[in-house]
């Protein structure tokens, strides 16, 4: 059974976007885990949280030290993938589905990865 289409903008009643960020952040956090587990990769997740009326409030996850993450990444002068909102804002209704398209796509997305790196190392 599929879910309903939600649209990704601000969400207004503060109770619902106080659910949404918790549920959210912890989903990011866990994401984040499986990430450097499955692929043995370096994984920091920091966000700040400013709400009206409340001291500024951060939250993060790292798979090792954040400060030496930081540093590194400070440091770093190769290639990167960066991304930001305007990668992600034409797909500005996303669709909560069935874990089995979810899937699908996860294997869109693996084939891609895999044909870039290719690409990368000369092979394709």
């Amino acid at each position: 059974m599929g879910r309903r289409k939600i649209e990704i903008q601000p969400i207004i009643h503060e109770r619902n976007r106080s659910v949404t960020f918790l549920k959210r952040k912890n989903g990011l956090f866990k994401k984040a885990y499986e990430l450097g587990v499955l692929c043995s990769v370096d994984v920091a997740v920091i966000i700040f949280e400013q709400r009206p009326g409340h001291n500024v409030k951060l939250y993060q996850y790292c798979s090792g030290d954040v400060q030496d993450i930081v540093q590194r990444h400070m440091r770093f002068d190769g290639e990167k993938d960066t991304r930001g909102p305007p990668d992600f804002s034409g797909n500005a209704t996303t669709k909560l589905d069935d874990p089995a398209d979810a899937d699908d796509d996860d294997q869109e997305d693996e084939e891609e990865i895999i044909s870039s790196l290719g690409k990368r190392r000369g092979d394709g």
